[in-house]
């Protein structure tokens, strides 16, 4: 019975642990390793880099196409300022993230949505939430192929 306790307190703690991290990893805790870049298994190059203010890290996959628009984009920046920069996208999909099961998780990684851009690619925010609102760019996929439709 006292052994039943023990364990089910230190697993009760472990999760309480999990539920307090940030959704987005703070410029702390990587200022020491250097942006990660590597290959994906479809054979796209994938990277990490910091958003444009240092406090999480966003992820970018491919190569911009010639003429491409994402490439005046920074990881960090918000929806609108997106939009004022490329234009608005064509097609857009929103999804939950397994961080809206947690309970009494109030972070902004919750939810997130992908918009598509013709030839362009694809780009992911974060922190829109449930009933809608802006979010901010954490993900660029550079992709000629793509058709701008989900």
């Amino acid at each position: 019975m006292n052994r039943s306790l023990v364990v089910l307190l230190s697993a009760t703690a472990l999760l309480a642990g999990g539920c307090v991290s940030n959704p987005l990893k703070p410029a702390e805790q990587a200022a020491d390793k250097p942006a990660a870049a590597s290959t994906t298994a479809d054979g796209k190059d994938y990277r990490t880099v910091k958003s444009r203010d240092g406090s999480f890290d966003g992820e970018i996959w491919g190569k911009p196409a010639k003429n491409s628009k994402f490439t005046s984009l920074q990881i960090g920046m918000s929806q609108s300022e997106v939009e004022d920069k490329i234009g608005r996208s064509s097609d857009m999909k929103s999804y939950v993230t397994g961080k809206a099961w947690i309970p009494f998780y109030f972070g902004t990684d919750g939810h997130r949505f992908e918009t598509y851009y013709k030839g362009q690619g694809s780009l992911i925010y974060t922190g829109g939430g449930i009933g809608g609102g802006r979010g901010v760019l954490i993900g660029i996929n550079h992709d000629a192929t793509e058709d701008g439709y989900q």
